[in-house]
């Protein structure tokens, strides 16, 4: 019983894959061999839909009185007598009609032969038996014997011309070459000349126009890094702009996807909707790297005072939505395109930004206050030492640039950072600020003492 179910179990599944065929990619003829074509398809016409765009290999002609209309007869594919051979299907018609060995048939199964997305460029290119397979000839198998041709419907008179080519095989293995065909009346014909059907691929693309879709920027993975630390001093008499320059190296990636009908490994110029223009990158091939990059600090600081600054950023794998117009560029100069869209995925450092501490005095670390005390009135002759110049204005933030959504390589800012004053940064000065305190301590002792004192020699004499 077991065994039964095993078996119906089986026959249902070979059933099930017989009725789902999946396309079958189309070999083209390389200088050397046969390749697969990254635009042709070999779809089963129980896949057909209108929307699907079948190569078209003649057209049959239907006079009338006053004007004459053309049906299109597209190029299809059959397994005859154990031989994958191309024929003719009339548009509105379900069987392909297909020759070998001077046997006509028709079939119910069949293959068409697709331009997918429109996106190949096919033409008919002239052959006879002198001549080479040329490059980029379609064949209807793996086979290098069979190409997919056509024969002018030469002969019949004006007036009787029902079809305009018959769309047969070329065996190149006939003789020197021949092309079997079959005729508008139904019977077999072969012909050592004909045309043979070509795809032409494109030698680079351009990919114009890029938009961005900044609201399906996805973050597959953020990580902090820190990328440097330093001090900057002041050493200096008077106040200035001082700078510190950070260097860091990352692991940089790219990647723009495959997309569909589009050939692998093509040198590809990229152009931003904004007119901005990208590195080339190689269509299909993810970019990987290692970038040096500089990253300047600049930070106004008066005489006698330093800050110490991090730059911290963080190491971001992530996808983003896009789409574009494909140019492909052919030998011969000329151009086809269309609209495609995708996902490009980048890993790259991101958010770059210096992180500062509070701003302190270099003679005793102690922090530089935001605003100026209050001078203090003294009756003591006592000449103390000049307290150190204090940065008594908020420093403006530089503006930043704006930035377009669609800027991948943004334009580095000229200083690479903003110029603050003491801000309460995150940095811990907790030595600095434990010693700050206690200048503080000690400066006030002093000035209540010398009051003490004067107030009792004031008394003393009063009594």
């Amino acid at each position: 019983m077991a065994s039964h179910i095993r078996h119906a179990l089986v026959l249902v599944l070979s059933v099930v894959l017989l009725t789902v065929t999946a396309n079958t990619p189309v070999h083209i003829m390389s200088k050397y061999q046969l390749i697969t074509s990254t635009t042709l398809n070999w779809l089963p016409h129980s896949h057909y839909r209108t929307s699907h765009e079948i190569v078209i290999g003649g057209f049959e002609v239907v006079k009338e009185v006053s004007a004459s209309t053309k049906t299109p007869i597209f190029v299809c594919r059959a397994l005859h007598n154990g031989i994958w051979v191309t024929g003719g299907l009339k548009e509105g018609e379900k069987r392909c009609l297909v020759t070998s060995l001077s046997i006509v048939r028709s079939y119910e199964k069949y293959d068409l032969l697709e331009n997918t997305e429109s996106a190949a460029r096919v033409s008919w290119v002239d052959w006879d038996k002198y001549k080479d397979i040329p490059v980029g000839a379609v064949a209807p198998s793996g086979s290098e014997s069979y190409f997919v041709a056509r024969h002018l419907a030469e002969g019949e008179n004006e007036d009787s011309l029902t079809q305009t080519h018959y769309i047969g095989t070329l065996n190149t293995k006939d003789g020197l070459g021949k092309i079997t065909y079959i005729k508008s009346d139904g019977t077999d014909g072969s012909a050592e000349r004909g045309q043979v059907l070509v795809e032409t691929e494109p030698i680079r693309y351009e990919l114009n126009s890029v938009k961005l879709n900044a609201n399906k920027i996805r973050e597959k993975k953020r990580i902090p890094k820190v990328l440097g630390t330093a001090t900057i001093r002041n050493t200096g008499s008077e106040a200035g702009t001082l700078a510190e320059v950070f260097t860091y190296t990352y692991n940089y990636s790219q990647y723009w996807g495959q997309g569909h009908a589009i050939l692998k490994g093509l040198n590809t110029s990229i152009t931003l909707q904004n007119k901005t223009k990208l590195p080339d990158i190689v269509w299909g091939i993810s970019e990987q790297k290692i970038r040096d990059e500089a990253y300047t600090v600049k930070y106004l600081l008066e005489p006698g005072t330093a800050v110490n600054v991090t730059l911290v950023a963080n190491y971001t794998d992530m996808e983003t939505s896009y789409m574009g117009n494909l140019v492909a560029v052919y030998e011969d100069q000329t151009t086809k395109d269309r609209r495609i869209s995708g996902f490009r995925q980048e890993e790259t450092m991101r958010d770059v930004r210096p992180e500062f501490s509070p701003v302190f005095f270099l003679y005793n670390n102690s922090l530089v206050p935001t605003t100026v005390p209050p001078p203090t009135t003294t009756t003591t002759t006592t000449t103390r030492a000049p307290e150190p110049i204090l940065i008594t204005k908020e420093i403006p933030l530089i503006n930043e640039e704006t930035v377009d959504e669609n800027m991948i390589t943004p334009p580095r800012k000229s200083d690479g950072s903003r110029m603050q004053n003491d801000d309460g940064g995150p940095l811990s000065l907790k030595n600095k600020i434990e010693g700050g305190n206690n200048s503080s301590g000690q400066s006030f002792v002093p000035s209540l003492l010398t009051i003490t004192l004067s107030f009792l020699m004031a008394f003393i004499r009063i009594t």
